[in-house]
This record gives C-alpha cells, sequence and structure tokens, in this order.
C-alpha cells in the first residue's frame, strides 16, 4: 500500500543527493581535487603501513602466546609428576 510512495521518496532523495553532491563537486576546482586525492593517497599509504606493522605485532604476540601455552602445559604435566611423587599413595 505504502510501497509505492515510499520508494518513490527515496528515489527522488537519492536523486536530490546526487545533484547537490555533483553541484559541490562542480564548485571545487580542479587543484583543491587533486590536493584532496594526494591527502587521501597519503592517508591510505601511512593506514596500510600501520595495519603491516599491527600484522606483524599481532603474528609475534600470537608467537608468544603458543610459546606460553607450551610452557604452561610442561608445567602442569610437571606439577603432576611432582604431586604424584609426594603421595605415592594415590
Amino acid at each position: 500500500m505504502c510501497r509505492k510512495p515510499l520508494r518513490g521518496q527515496v528515489s527522488d532523495l537519492k536523486e536530490a543527493l546526487q545533484r547537490q553532491l555533483g553541484r559541490q563537486v562542480d564548485q571545487m576546482q580542479s587543484t583543491d581535487l587533486t590536493e584532496r586525492i594526494g591527502e587521501l593517497t597519503a592517508q591510505n599509504q601511512e593506514l596500510n603501513s600501520q595495519l603491516a606493522q599491527l600484522r606483524h605485532e599481532k603474528q609475534e604476540l600470537e608467537r608468544r602466546l603458543a610459546d606460553t601455552s607450551d610452557d604452561l602445559v610442561a608445567a602442569r604435566a610437571s606439577l603432576r609428576r611432582m604431586i604424584r611423587s609426594e603421595n605415592p599413595q594415590q
């Protein structure tokens, strides 16, 4: 019942937004756009660099966690052996 008018309103709003964005882009000079592209490119490179660093840190932390888990398993096994040797009745 209400779907057609709502769809029409959504379509009208999308078109209005596209026109407004088009006007804004037209108002910007190409040098402004070129400068903005440069800023976004630099920011993208910085984010990619941070991502690579974080991935490296994550791998290192995962390795350390695996080592620590192995140490914990060994410590538990050693503790069990020690308890058994102290309490031979069990």
